[in-house]
């Protein structure tokens, strides 16, 4: 058995982080699509943008903004 998730060991790194998804519960996606756009069986998906020209982390409604 080994801790292998990244993070502070306390609370209060996390309170004092500058970067915004620190310790963040990113939700239905991680990372970054395309321009927002994605095909499964032939169906195109039309997600909103939060990152330039990308959807980032299940977009502007992801668990991370959510108290």
């Amino acid at each position: 058995m080994a801790d292998i998730a990244l993070g502070f060991n306390s609370i209060d790194g996390y309170l004092g982080a500058h970067e915004v998804f620190q310790g963040a519960l990113i939700g239905r996606v991680g990372n970054r699509i395309a321009k927002g756009k994605f095909t499964i069986d032939g169906q195109e998906y039309t997600l909103p943008l939060n990152n330039g020209l990308n959807h980032l982390h299940s977009g502007p409604g992801g668990f991370f903004n959510v108290e």
